[in-house]
């Protein structure tokens, strides 16, 4: 994922304005951008700043440039998952809670397979370092960035320790904005108690090589989990 540099704030202040105008349909689909010398004026921009922020709105599926058109605001079919943590933020507030909703299904999905590809190679030891994870993340709880890059941690423990190279790299890929999506819809006072105790069954069960047992008891644990998280954002009990 292309993060943008932190030595750079004009870069992601010019980045952030016009990912925010396009997200939140100032600039529909299918609308050409304004000129580039209006766009560099209104951004309070230099010309070589605001066509790396364009490059990089159109790494991210954004826009693309077609000649004799100009900078074209491409379909929100066509946009990468980058983009989610700001639609959740400028989208459409009628359908912030339905995609929350989809991400966190579609994360169970992820996260359960994994245990299922993991389980018949796993080897005696192979989970001390997701176990280790787990045990940190619990002990940080309470400071919500620290849980959350130790539970990452733990996600990313799994297929490492049987080498499933595609798994863990596909993860990586999704790490900056899982951790910005989670920093948005989270919070310390949503962590489950039932965290360590789940994990530790989880392992248990991976290690006795029981992928169906695995898969269960990490889906139960995340359905719950995801019914709290959904409950506290619809200002629910």
């Amino acid at each position: 994922m292309a993060a943008l540099p932190a030595q750079s704030p004009s870069l992601a202040n010019a980045f952030d304005r016009l990912l925010e105008d396009i997200v939140s349909g100032r600039y529909p689909s299918g609308t050409r951008l304004p000129a580039e010398r209006d766009l560099s004026r209104t951004l309070g921009a230099s010309r070589p700043t605001l066509r790396e922020a364009l490059r990089r709105l159109g790494e991210w599926g954004l826009i693309e440039a077609r000649r004799g058109s100009g900078v074209i605001v491409r379909d929100i079919r066509e946009w990468s998952f980058d983009v989610l943590p700001t639609y959740l933020r400028v989208g459409p507030p009628t359908e912030i809670l339905p995609v929350v909703s989809d991400l966190l299904a579609v994360r169970r999905l992820i996260l359960v397979d994994i245990l299922r590809l993991v389980a018949p190679r796993i080897v005696p030891g192979a989970l001390a370092t997701a176990r280790d994870a787990a045990a940190r993340a619990w002990a940080g709880r309470g400071e919500l960035g620290t849980f959350l890059k130790e539970d990452f941690e733990l996600v990313r423990a799994l297929p490492l320790a049987v080498k499933l190279f595609p798994a863990l790299w596909m993860l990586n890929g999704l790490a900056r904005v899982y951790l910005d999506l989670a920093r948005t819809i989270q919070g310390p006072a949503l962590v489950p108690e039932a965290y360590l105790e789940t994990y530790d069954a989880v392992f248990a069960a991976l290690e006795a090589r029981d992928g169906e047992r695995a898969c269960a008891i990490l889906a139960v644990y995340l359905e719950e989990h995801d019914r709290r998280l959904l409950a506290a954002l619809e200002g629910r009990p």
